[in-house]
């Protein structure tokens, strides 16, 4: 073994470094240098017995010598001039042809012993070569040239006579026991390469098996995972449907209360709104979890103002910070400027991180620090909370997952809030950072790529928050809603209040929800139409001009895509705004269709409040202003 070991290695050093990546050219390589190790040894024997059976050895033996012990410097010739391989081989095969031919030709001639050697030409040259048309052609061209020779000086010429043919017996021995040894070499080095051939054909039909297997197990997995996100998909849908009335009624039934002074129901309210809010933050946060996991959550890349969304996170979570008496602080080391990115999901992974340090946080202090340099934007959230142990923070955002079952007790939760928000910050191109000792609170840090450019010179001036396409409205209805309400007003002098009202037209095939936005809507001293027949819904809008569409998006046949398209393509009805109302954030699509923003559901008073201030804020101002603000 070790002899063999060190062979392997000195072949190995012949072969040079570019034709040892090829797995069938390094063997072929490799055959070349062993036959021309072992051949010169092999066929020793017969230049000494020439040597001292003929009594004129002078000068053929010498060159049959010379012919034999010349296939030693191919080795050096092939490491010297590695990019010459080729030639090199040829030239080795001429040469054994040649030293076959010279030795037939001195002695014997046709009758020569040594012409069994020329069964070996062919087969070493397709050994060196391959079978390529090109070694074909050599191969057969040099051994039909040198047979004609052969058979020329046999028909015009006569053979040299050096050695009688009949003591020739001892040649002819050597010979066939020579060409045989070196068969029989040759034949088991390439057994063996068959042998290993065979061993990496049945490896890869093994790697093959175990490839298609995982493919299988792949795209088992993929179609279990796509079921699982259609299930998610249609169960939030299905919770958020009855979700929508328990927020919806139990805002009006709070509103009512509170205006009647009926604390013991106020109470009972607040702890059915909040349980509906706490069961409608699960089941948006399952939602994302899975579209991220099925490689279907996109970004709505827009120019931020970081300041400013930095201003409206505090003024969110400040009384989220009070409720178990902790201080906030807010730290920035300079202004922030602007930037690329996705102000919804930015805005959603601070807030998770801010609701954690405040749910585990008391007595304390919630500080939120943010800088930027000339690459990343830093936010970070430091609490002097309970803090997290070395071990713990290894899992902490895996799905589902919670320091350990004693906090989930005693403080709750789902495990997904930290798991979302490191999704979405790596979605985004950064990440989440934590730095936490036990006992002496935690660091949070969002590290985001950010670009380059920052306001250097005049400040942007924010953008109102009436000038987003989410909030614009149609001026143009406001004002003939107006001009109607000042003629009827002339003509009479009085008129129901819900003719005074600008008109809103919902359209959805829930009825539940209808009365849900007809009640939301009335408080809000506006004339909700309600209607259920989505295919009803551009005539209703050409006949009664309503001042603004809230438009359901699913609905069976004829959904909110088509009746969108319908409204838009309706000289009548094109410049009426139109509000998508959906359990999805749609919010790049139906601004693409032509809509003037989305409203998600459930469909609470604070939406409704939101969307109605926009209504009115741009009431007067010409459409094509209130667009492009």
């Amino acid at each position: 073994m070790a002899i063999l070991t060190f062979l392997q290695g000195v072949m190995n050093w012949f072969i040079p470094a570019h034709l040892s990546g090829d797995l069938h050219t390094r063997k072929r390589v490799q055959m070349f240098i062993v036959s021309h190790v072992f051949g010169p040894i092999i066929a020793t024997p017969i230049p000494l017995f020439l040597w001292f059976a003929d009594p004129q050895p002078l000068w053929q033996v010498p060159i049959l010598a010379a012919s034999i012990y010349g296939f030693w410097p191919f080795l050096a010739l092939v490491k010297l001039f590695p990019r010459a391989y080729t030639p090199l081989a040829m030239a080795s095969v001429l040469n054994l042809t040649f030293c076959i031919l010279w030795g037939t030709y001195n002695y014997g001639g046709t009758s020569s012993p040594f012409l069994v050697w020329l069964v070996l030409v062919p087969l070493l040259a397709f050994m060196y070569l391959g079978s390529t048309w090109t070694a074909r052609i050599f191969v057969f061209s040099q051994i039909t040239l040198g047979i004609a020779a052969l058979y020329g000086f046999y028909l015009y010429g006569d053979f040299p006579t050096h050695i009688p043919v009949e003591n020739m017996v001892v040649a002819g021995v050597l010979s066939a026991l020579g060409s045989n040894i070196y068969v029989f070499m040759m034949a088991a080095y390439y057994s063996s390469v068959v042998d290993s051939q065979s061993e990496l054909i049945k490896e890869i039909d093994r790697h093959q098996y175990t490839l298609k297997a995982l493919t299988q197990a792949k795209d088992e997995a993929e179609r279990a995972n796509g079921a699982k996100s259609e299930f998610l998909a249609k169960m939030s849908h299905e919770l958020r449907t009855p979700l929508n009335a328990v927020l919806g009624y139990s805002e009006i039934l709070l509103e009512d209360a509170e205006l009647d002074g009926r604390g013991e129901q106020i109470a009972d309210l607040q702890k059915i709104s909040a349980a509906g809010k706490h069961l409608l933050a699960m089941v948006n946060d399952i939602l994302d979890i899975s579209k991220i996991e099925a490689g279907k959550m996109a970004l709505h890349l827009e120019s931020v103002d970081l300041d400013k969304l930095i201003d409206d996170v505090e003024a969110t979570a400040r009384p989220l910070a009070a409720k178990n008496t902790n201080s906030f602080v807010v730290e920035k080391r300079s202004e922030l400027g602007m930037m690329r990115a996705d102000a919804t999901k930015l805005r959603q992974a601070i807030f998770n991180l801010l609701s954690n340090a405040a749910k585990f946080t008391q007595n304390g202090q919630i500080t939120l620090a943010a800088w930027r340099n000339a690459e990343w934007l830093e936010i970070a959230v430091i609490d002097t909370g309970i803090g997290i142990s070395r071990e713990q923070q290894n899992a902490l955002f895996s799905n589902f997952t919670q320091a350990n079952s004693r906090i989930a007790a005693v403080y709750g939760g789902t495990g997904l809030g930290l798991s979302l928000s490191q999704n979405l910050c790596r979605l985004m191109g950064g990440r989440i950072e934590v730095e936490s000792e036990l006992g002496k609170g935690s660091r949070f840090t969002i590290r985001l790529p950010a670009p380059a450019e920052r306001p250097v010179s005049a400040p942007v001036a924010p953008m109102p928050r009436t000038a987003t396409r989410d909030e614009a409205f149609v001026a143009e209805s406001e004002v003939e809603g107006d001009q109607r309400k000042a003629g009827f007003a002339a003509m009479s002098g009085h008129m129901p209040d819900h003719e005074r009202r600008p008109r809103l037209l919902i359209v959805d095939d829930d009825r539940n929800f209808l009365e849900l936005a007809e009640r939301l809507f009335m408080k809000e001293d506006y004339t909700p139409i309600c209607t259920d027949a989505p295919q009803s819904a551009l005539q209703i809008a050409r006949t009664v001009k309503p001042a603004a569409i809230f438009l359901d998006i699913l609905m069976p046949g004829f959904d909110g895509w088509d009746v969108l398209a319908a409204l838009k393509a309706d000289p009548v009805t094109a410049d009426i705004p139109v509000f998508m109302i959906s359990i999805l954030s749609e919010r790049a699509k139906a601004l693409a269709a032509g809509a003037d923003g989305i409203v998600m559901k459930p469909f609470d008073a604070s939406k409704v409040k939101a969307a109605l201030a926009g209504l009115k804020s741009v009431r007067g101002q010409p459409r094509a202003k209130a667009a492009n603000a």
